[in-house]
């Protein structure tokens, strides 16, 4: 604990001499509680498109840096392709990149440097590459006229474009300016939820849970039934990799939105006030957590024996060979295994949506509210400010917004979309892929969400608050299950240790950043 301390002090000395160069006066940020902007979706309607093109002189370039994972780099190559038909003069370069480092660490070095053009990747460092002016300020992108509406007269915008549930991830507080400006896109809308093997399903009829309660007795039955895959291994409930234990987010978090409401877990989302990590005060992201602990903790049966072991790859293998019924994910799950690998397990893949806990609030018709929960949500696009190729950029970036462009990326990967909006009723109808319905189906029909935070208390911070301030620990509350010498990891310890801490060191925390 005294080493936890040690290096909070350490933090807050650190943080405050940048703070002190962030700010123009070298004094405390004040940023307005609620950032404006549009709330909605603006519905894709009877278009004519009027956005202007640019041209560009003979031998113009664009270079586009990017993680090479999950969503894959085919999107881009067709991107590449249909742009330089359409621009003769402009050829893009494509560096694909395994080393998140590059972008998250050492990218704040490279933008001072010779930067490449546009590059996109997720937990880019956005707001602090904004604040020491590394970054392109993108508010003429997004006031970029690209459509007009022929019914209404609307003129439809770049930031018409992006999904309302993202526009306000890519805002920051501008403070020189004293307004909020853009400076990222966001990359992916999607979701997330359970991912269940269908050929399984239709195999032994086991029916999709709509209920907390319905998923508990599906697993249940799974775990008793003894079912066995084609190559004769046993069929666990679930499958998992501790390595990247996260996943189970994609479950939790929708768990906590059902109990606590959008609205609600928006606000929790400000870290205005440290009651909000008082289980006592604030229970739901607890009870959220609690259901998990009560479904795969305490049902060791239920879970893959290996799922403590395998990397994220292996976990993803066992789960294609039908190893498992069922699998947390997200939205890059099916692309990530790949459609060769399960073609060659002859298996097919879908996306359920996260099941309703008995306590879910509910519409005004008495239904549960559908909520889902995007892991990707902290992907980005962002152009630097030394880049050579500006222009080009803003270009690319304003092109990708014309609907059948950007339909080029859910044409090339599965089930994942730009943070752009969509027909989604014309991309179910078009898809031929399981997971690719479940995942339009479920966003045409939920609330979507992120746990984007634009408080300095994450953006500054050197050790960003999140709801999970000392560790979400699904993987030690599994291992440590039932075992006396191991640590506490139950939801009472858990949480109750994050509030000690935070009821501790709030105020040291909030002054390490600005905030009075």
């Amino acid at each position: 604990m005294r080493r936890y301390q040690k290096l909070l002090c350490l933090l807050f000395c650190l943080v405050l001499l940048f703070v002190a160069a962030s700010c123009e006066d070298g004094g405390t940020i004040d940023i307005p509680q609620d950032t404006p902007g549009p709330s909605d979706d603006v519905e894709i309607g009877n278009w004519t498109l009027i956005r202007q093109k640019a041209t560009f002189p003979e031998g113009s370039q664009l270079r586009i840096k990017f993680f090479n994972g999950g969503y894959g780099r085919q999107w881009l190559d067709a991107m590449k392709e249909k742009f330089e038909e359409e621009y003769p003069t402009v050829t893009i370069t494509l560096i694909p990149s395994n080393n998140e480092a590059e972008f998250t660490t050492l990218l704040s070095t490279t933008l001072d440097g010779t930067p490449d053009d546009i590059y996109i990747c997720h937990n880019i460092p956005w707001e602090r590459l904004a604040i020491q002016g590394k970054i392109m300020n993108l508010d003429n992108v997004y006031n970029f006229a690209i459509y007009k509406d022929e019914d209404t007269g609307r003129i439809i915008r770049f930031e018409d474009r992006i999904v309302a549930s993202s526009r306000n991830s890519a805002r920051f507080w501008n403070e020189s300016a004293k307004k909020y400006s853009y400076y990222k896109i966001p990359q992916i809308h999607s979701g997330g939820g359970i991912a269940y093997n269908k050929t399984l399903f239709d195999k032994f009829d086991w029916e999709i849970p709509k209920t907390y309660d319905e998923l508990v007795a599906l697993c249940d039955t799974i775990s008793k039934s003894g079912a066995k895959n084609d190559a004769g291994d046993t069929i666990y409930p679930f499958v998992w990799s501790n390595a990247v234990a996260y996943m189970w987010d994609s479950v939790v978090f929708d768990w906590w939105a059902q109990l606590a409401g959008l609205e609600s877990i928006q606000e929790f989302l400000r870290y205005e006030d440290k009651n909000f990590f008082n289980p006592d005060h604030y229970p739901y992201l607890k009870q959220a957590w609690t259901y998990w602990y009560n479904l795969v903790p305490a049902h060791q049966n239920w879970s893959h024996p290996q799922s403590l072991a395998f990397d994220h790859l292996q976990c993803n293998m066992a789960f294609a060979a039908g190893q498992a019924a069922m699998m947390p994910a997200t939205c890059w799950t099916a692309n990530e295994i790949g459609v060769d690998v399960l073609e060659e397990f002859g298996c097919d893949i879908g996306l359920m949506p996260t099941p309703f806990v008995p306590d879910a609030k509910t519409d005004d018709d008495g239904n549960p509210i559908r909520v889902v929960f995007d892991l990707a949500g902290k992907d980005s696009i962002i152009v630097a400010n030394k880049a050579k190729n500006k222009a080009v950029a803003v270009e690319f970036l304003t092109w990708m917004a014309e609907l059948e462009n950007s339909e080029l990326f859910p044409a090339n990967t599965n089930g994942l979309l730009l943070g752009m909006t969509y027909d989604f009723d014309k991309l179910i109808e078009q898809s031929n892929r399981t997971w690719e319905k479940d995942i339009f189906s479920i966003l045409k029909t939920s609330r979507r969400f992120t746990i984007y935070s634009s408080s300095p208390m994450v953006y500054l911070a050197g050790t960003p608050l999140s709801p999970y301030p000392e560790g979400n620990y699904y993987g030690e509350a599994y291992e440590y299950y039932g075992d006396p010498t191991k640590p506490s990891r139950t939801p009472d310890t858990v949480f109750n240790s994050v509030w000690t801490m935070i009821d501790r060191d709030w105020d040291m925390m909030r002054a390490a950043v600005g905030l009075s």
